[in-house]
Formats: structure tokens, C-alpha cells, sequence
């Protein structure tokens, strides 16, 4: 099971994270710092530094998606000693990686972890993570109480389609259905593709006269096309 962002949404926090948070230190320590070592440098030794820390998180990853030896423990070092963004996103890894040998409870204190430390950036994947193992647990009423934990509405869709997940799974198909429609309404309204695999959820549990996921999702696909022309023009 894969609860992580995938290498591109990784690199894009990550550098989101670094645009934003550099700027926001005071200028108490900006001259404290300029002091030893001069404002230039320092901004130097912290470009230097995030960069090593991607890289080596990166690194890890890799290792662990192979199962080298000592991934683990060396994954396990580096997040004790980074209890940031770059320590929050192996942690991820941490979990895909404990939860694809059926660990799930330790792939579930990793995701914590993730919420945690992570910021407003991860902590949303780290929910919704967090929610799926879960359920892969049938702990369904908690993975109920951790969706609803996710307050930001960039998630939305994501919120609404996991919990028609968990709801199908506890066997409320009426909930469900009322969950994927939902997300799909999502979809429509800020004009983001709706995925096969919600379109297959929402058409398994069609009412009758309803309009089908599918030509939804392809009127939706038709208007996303055209406001692209009309952008080019």
C-alpha cells in the first residue's frame, strides 16, 4: 500500500517548505548569525544544508523501497534526528515500508509522527495515511475520527472519498454513496479531473436517475479542455 506522495510532490513540498520558511526568521537572529559567520554565508551554509538533508533523506528512501539491511535502523536514526519536514516525509516511507509487511501498527506510529512534525504541508497526507492503515485494520470508527481531523479544504476530495471507503467497508452503502458523490461535487467545483477509480466507487453504488460518475467526469473533462483554450487565446 502506498501512503506516500510520489517523487515529484515530494521534491515540491519540500522546496515549498524552504521558499516559505526562510523568510521568516527574525531579524534578532539574522544579525546574531551575520555576526560569526556573515548574512551571505549563512544563507549559504542554509541552502546547503536543506539540500543535504533532501538528499540524504532520499537516499533512505531508495533504501528502503529495496529493503536494504540496515535501511531500517538508518531510517530510524535519521528521523529521531529530524523532527521536521525531512524527517516527517521519511517517516512516510517509514510507514509504506512497515505496512507492506503487514506492521501496521508501527506503520501507524510513523504516520503520527508525520502529523506531528510535518507542518500544515504534510500532516494532511500524513491524515489521510494514517486513516488507510486503519482501515486496512477495520478500526473504522477511529479512521472516521482521523479524517474528520483533517480540517484543510485543499483535502476535500481525498477526505470525502476515503471516508466512502471506510462506510462501504462497515457495510453503510447509503453513506458511501453520499461520500463519493461528494467528492466527485468537489471535483466539479474547483475543476480538478475526477480519477477512474472514484468514477468506478460512485457508479458501484448508482440510485436510480442519478446522472453516472462517468459522464460526469467526462463533461468535466470536456469544460477543463475548454477553459484551457480559452486561457491560450
Amino acid at each position: 500500500m502506498d501512503v506516500l506522495t510520489d517523487d515529484h510532490e515530494r521534491e515540491q513540498v519540500v522546496r515549498k517548505w524552504w521558499s516559505e520558511n526562510w523568510k521568516s526568521l527574525t531579524l534578532g537572529i539574522v544579525i546574531a548569525i551575520g555576526g560569526m559567520v556573515g548574512y551571505g554565508m549563512y544563507q549559504n551554509y542554509q541552502r546547503d544544508t536543506a539540500q543535504k538533508y533532501a538528499y540524504e533523506m532520499n537516499t533512505l528512501k531508495n533504501a528502503l523501497n529495496v529493503k536494504q539491511a540496515s535501511a531500517e535502523e538508518n531510517a530510524k536514526k535519521f528521523i529521531a534526528e529530524h523532527k521536521d519536514i525531512y524527517g516527517s516525509l521519511l517517516s512516510l516511507d517509514m510507514a509504506s515500508f512497515y505496512a507492506s509487511e503487514g506492521k501496521y501498527d508501527e506503520a501507524v506510529t510513523q504516520v503520527k509522527f508525520a502529523k506531528d512534525n510535518g507542518g500544515e504541508l504534510v500532516a494532511p497526507n500524513a491524515y489521510l495515511a494514517e486513516a488507510h492503515l486503519l482501515l486496512q485494520q477495520k478500526k473504522y470508527e477511529d479512521a472516521i475520527k482521523v479524517v474528520e481531523g483533517i480540517t484543510a479544504s485543499a483535502y476535500t476530495i481525498e477526505k470525502n472519498e476515503i471516508l466512502g471507503d471506510i462506510y462501504y467497508s462497515m457495510g453503510e452503502k447509503d453513506k458511501a454513496h453520499d461520500a463519493y458523490l461528494n467528492a466527485i461535487t468537489e471535483c466539479e467545483s474547483k475543476k480538478i479531473a475526477i480519477n477512474p477509480l472514484l468514477q468506478m466507487k460512485a457508479d458501484n453504488l448508482i440510485k436510480e436517475g442519478e446522472n453516472p460518475a462517468y459522464k460526469r467526469a467526462q463533461a468535466l473533462t470536456n469544460e477543463i479542455a475548454r477553459s484551457a483554450s480559452e486561457i491560450k487565446r
